[in-house]
Formats: C-alpha cells, sequence, structure tokens
C-alpha cells in the first residue's frame, strides 16, 4: 500500500491519501471543501524472492493502515501524529541561544524547558513568562518536496508573536526561514 500527502488546491487542507487497492489513479472528495480530487500513485515494484538464511526486516508500515484517507491540521486537534524525521535535505529548526533545536515532520510542541515539561522542543531559558507547552509547530512536506512548518498557539495564557505579529488562539501563521518567534520574553528563529 502507497500512502501520498497532498493539499487541496481550492481550501489549502493537508490530506494523507492511502491507495489500498494498488490503483494508479485514486479519486476521492476533499472533506473539508468536498471538491473532487485525484492523486496519481506508481505502480508497485515486483518483490523479488528471497534467499534461504538471509535476514529480511519487513517494510515499514503507515499509521492507521485501514485504508481510509485521513484528514491532519487545523480544526482536527483531537488526534496527535507522533512526527517523524523529516528528510535530509529540509533541515528546519529553531535557533536560540546559538543552539539548534531540529523540528520533525508533524506535530511539533515548543516550550520553555522544565522537569514537567511535555513539550517535544524544550528550550533552554529561564523565561517564566514562556509556557512550557507554548506553541505548536506543524511541518509538513508538499507534493513537490518542499517542507511547510505553520505555527499555532497552544492555548495558553503567555503571548506569542511572530515577527511583531501577536498570534491569538485558533490564529496559524505559515512561517518563512528568519522568521522571528517571540514566546513570553524568548525569541527564537526559524531556520529553513
Amino acid at each position: 500500500m502507497q500512502t501520498k500527502r497532498v493539499k487541496c488546491p481550492k481550501c489549502g487542507v493537508v490530506l494523507d491519501v492511502k491507495n489500498s487497492k494498488d490503483e494508479s489513479v485514486k479519486r476521492f472528495v476533499c472533506p473539508s471543501c468536498k471538491v473532487t480530487l485525484q492523486v496519481k500513485f506508481s505502480s508497485p515494484q515486483p518483490q523479488e524472492p528471497l534467499e534461504p538464511k538471509t535476514f529480511y526486516a519487513p517494510p515499514k508500515q503507515p499509521v492507521a493502515d485501514n485504508g481510509t484517507t485521513q484528514l491532519v491540521g487545523a480544526g482536527y486537534g483531537a488526534t496527535q501524529y507522533a512526527p517523524k524525521k523529516t528528510s535530509p535535505s529540509s533541515h528546519i529548526r529553531l535557533m536560540f541561544d546559538e543552539k539548534e533545536y531540529a523540528l520533525l515532520e508533524g506535530q511539533n510542541i515548543v516550550g520553555r524547558k522544565g522537569t514537567t515539561s511535555k513539550a517535544t522542543i524544550q528550550i533552554e531559558t529561564e523565561d517564566r513568562y514562556m509556557s512550557r507547552q507554548h506553541c505548536i509547530i506543524n511541518v509538513s512536506i508538499l507534493p513537490d518536496g518542499s517542507p511547510k512548518a505553520v505555527l499555532s498557539n497552544y492555548l495558553n495564557k503567555n503571548q506569542t508573536s511572530v515577527n511583531g505579529q501577536v498570534i491569538g488562539n485558533g490564529d496559524e501563521i505559515r512561517l518563512t526561514n528568519g522568521d522571528r518567534i517571540k514566546m513570553g520574553h524568548t525569541t527564537v528563529v526559524f531556520k529553513l
């Protein structure tokens, strides 16, 4: 089974499309805007027979291998997907105090380092105005292979801003190289 991540050209929602029937072209309806879309899949590669006494590691299976199309992105926050490593060509990171914090594909929760912090990216700062779970940066890879990072607030009482623009609860902003993200009194730089 093949999986492709596509972006709806009409509403911009990112979808994971699973090809459970090994079709060369899969047609489906966007669950957000109801437009009909199609995705082309490559034909499956025939597997070579294994020789005796050869160790074989089975291919990694995608999460939720039930053949359904999963909607990911804003407004559907109850389900969280474990971050996956991005490709080496798309080194996405945050810079603070000459330290790099690598962002992974999927949901990255950014916050202040602490013993009770559940953030996936923990910034080493003593700034008490920066929450231990301050903001979310969702990283995805577009169909053309380029990375996309979208920041949203993590429903905390402390302020988040990007290049001086305050991000309210429910707001999302696409990050570009060099953006300055201020969480409390701490400023980190987004690098792409």
